[in-house]
């Protein structure tokens, strides 16, 4: 059988994607996102002498280029967040804060985070006569910028993005006993 050059392309380009798509580049993912699975050790570690086989080598991709790192730059806080995690985290994003309305308990510190190419800021608002008398405005934040604040006292802070305004950007954290039942105008 003869190759042409058009089979001998094609072959070549999908050969190519082919291994494009085994050595993809996942510089996007962090280790944080990615959880160990329980089974795949179990299994290791459970198998018995007779059907033990060696363990799989290919698991574990060898990469083929030198890693790159990334240089986060500093994120501007009021307070810092928690390093383990506990703390509720509020997302910006689409321009708007999601979840929009959010209940904690005394003492709790709300982490904001921006996740688009958008610049946001949070900022106390007073959107209706339940709003709590606060006094908070951060910096304005880019992509992965965070901003923090710890709510002490009992009530209903309501606040907006300043760049965007409360009928584009706005949320509720509903602190303690306090509830809040009333539209948002971003909603």
């Amino acid at each position: 059988m003869r190759l042409t050059r058009r089979r001998a392309l094609a072959a070549a380009t999908a050969g190519l994607g082919l291994l494009a798509g085994c050595t993809g580049d996942d510089a996007g993912e962090t280790d944080d996102e990615t959880e160990p699975t329980g089974p795949a050790t179990t299994t290791a570690t459970t198998a018995s002498p007779e059907t033990a086989t060696s363990p799989d080598t290919t698991a574990t991709p060898t990469p083929t280029e030198s890693p790159t790192s990334v240089t986060e730059s500093p994120t501007p806080t009021s307070e810092p967040a928690s390093d383990d995690g506990s703390d509720p985290l509020v997302t910006m994003e689409s321009v708007a804060f999601s979840p929009m309305r959010l209940s904690v308990e005394s003492g709790t510190t709300v982490t904001w985070e921006n996740r688009e190419a958008l610049r946001h800021n949070v900022r106390a608002a007073s959107l209706d006569d339940a709003a709590a008398d606060w006094s908070f405005q951060s910096e304005t934040v880019g992509r992965d910028g965070r901003v923090t604040y710890r709510f002490d006292d009992p009530g209903v802070y309501q606040y907006d993005c300043g760049v965007h305004g409360s009928k584009a950007m706005c949320g509720v954290v509903v602190v303690g006993d306090a509830s809040y039942d009333d539209t948002l105008p971003c909603e």
